[in-house]
């Protein structure tokens, strides 16, 4: 195995050390600096997780990066999903009992967010429980350049193909991305810390990073 250091974002490492890590109480407007070198116990997930079989079946997509984190403002004529779609980004999850997204996913989802240089102000997050629109229904109103759905599959949006989770797959000028629910990434165990190594690096390719 290598002994080259390793450096992954605070999503991927967050809840691998709850006793010496802590996070910011406002989600929203905080970004957390990923600056932490990952021990030996995360090399060993990301090897796991086989990098090097990720295909990467597209072409470069680049976005601009922000120049500061607007604050989250919700417009009431649009309260069926949160964020305010400053990037069409649009990340869809499954979640029940909430209007859009739990506490503790909510920081989770930040923490992504924050290591692709993005923040909730760039997306529109829908509740996928609350909302089961189409794709075709998402297209319209939300015109995305990039999905990203936790939780559900192909068929739920009634798109024309079925790709694995943690591929980056193109079709009708959006770039789709499937991936376990955040449920499956919480905690410390191996199962856990190779979903977390699999999102980062597919949302790498995705974005570009």
């Amino acid at each position: 195995m290598s002994k080259e250091k390793i450096q992954l974002p605070d999503f991927v490492i967050a809840n691998l050390y709850t006793d010496q890590l802590v996070l910011g109480a406002d989600v929203q407007l905080k970004q957390l600096k990923a600056e932490t070198i990952v021990d030996s116990e995360l090399k060993t997930a990301t090897t796991i997780a086989n990098p090097s079989k990720v295909k990467a079946i597209e072409k470069q997509v680049t976005i601009s990066k922000p120049i500061k984190t607007d604050p989250l403002i919700i417009d009431t004529a649009k309260q069926w999903y949160l964020g305010n779609n400053g990037k069409q980004i649009v990340v869809i999850i499954k979640e029940e009992n909430v209007a859009f997204i739990n506490d503790t996913h909510l920081q989770f989802l930040s923490n992504i967010l924050n290591a692709c240089k993005l923040n909730l102000g760039d997306i529109a997050l829908l509740n996928y429980i609350n909302h089961p629109l189409d794709y075709r229904d998402i297209k319209q109103k939300l015109e995305p350049k990039f999905i990203l759905i936790f939780d559900l599959l192909t068929k739920d949006l009634q798109l024309p193909f079925t790709i694995p989770n943690y591929q980056v797959q193109s079709y009708d000028n959006c770039k789709f991305l499937f991936a376990a629910p955040f449920s499956k990434m919480e905690g410390n165990s191996q199962d856990a810390k190779m979903e977390k190594s699999k999102l980062w690096m597919s949302l790498k390719n995705m974005f570009q990073l």
